[in-house]
């Protein structure tokens, strides 16, 4: 029976978007070595590992090929193990996540996690664009952006996104007042009508006590 047979492919997938039919454990992912150079996926399994002092004190296996998604896992792996949660965590950009960074700063882990372009943001030539939300000055006292040309982006609503992991984002949506006409319309931004920018405030706190560690 066909319906079946699909069913079955669909319990064993799982949450996962393919599976190896010799062996159903394993996920297709991108390997590091690619000898043909054509980005071909082949079955296999992401190996998370944690050291201190260059000593192996766990590791752990997962379908997913997302590290961002393993983190918080590892970390329960961790405290299974050994009974609580390691003092320090360190990592690179890949797991530098909202989510990975609440955990971390809730269950008093002290974190030197990296983000996406935290080491373009450390070269000495490094310039930031001025027109990128992040570039644009904050009144956090009354919740409102100023755009390069001096005019308030006040704040309209609230977006809310689900991450893979099932985890809730929020984000404030700023709007410009007048951007028609604007001498710096086409550098700023190419739709038509006023600007709108969405700003994650969490992720940008922590994004900041990860530049300053």
């Amino acid at each position: 029976d066909k319906l079946m047979e699909y069913d079955n492919h669909l319990e064993v997938l799982g949450e996962r978007n393919s599976y190896s039919k010799t062996d159903s454990d394993a996920t297709f992912m991108r390997m590091k070595e690619d000898a043909m150079k054509n980005g071909q996926t082949k079955p296999g399994y992401n190996l998370q590992t944690g050291t201190e002092n260059q000593f192996i004190i766990d590791f752990r296996l997962f379908p997913n090929p997302t590290d961002t998604l393993t983190l918080i896992p590892f970390f329960h792996s961790f405290q299974h193990r050994y009974n609580r949660l390691p003092g320090i965590g360190v990592a690179d950009s890949g797991y530098g996540s909202e989510e990975n960074y609440r955990f971390m700063q809730e269950n008093g882990i002290e974190a030197f996690v990296k983000y996406n372009y935290f080491h373009k943001e450390q070269r000495t030539r490094y310039t930031p664009n001025p027109f990128h939300a992040e570039s644009l000055h904050y009144n956090a006292g009354e919740d409102y952006y100023v755009c390069p040309m001096g005019q308030h982006m006040n704040r309209i609503g609230t977006r809310h996104d689900k991450t893979a992991s099932g985890y809730i984002t929020e984000s404030a949506r700023y709007k410009a007042q007048r951007c028609e006409g604007c001498p710096l319309h086409g550098s700023c931004f190419k739709a038509r009508g006023n600007r709108i920018i969405e700003v994650n405030h969490r992720l940008n706190q922590y994004k900041r006590q990860a530049r300053e560690r």
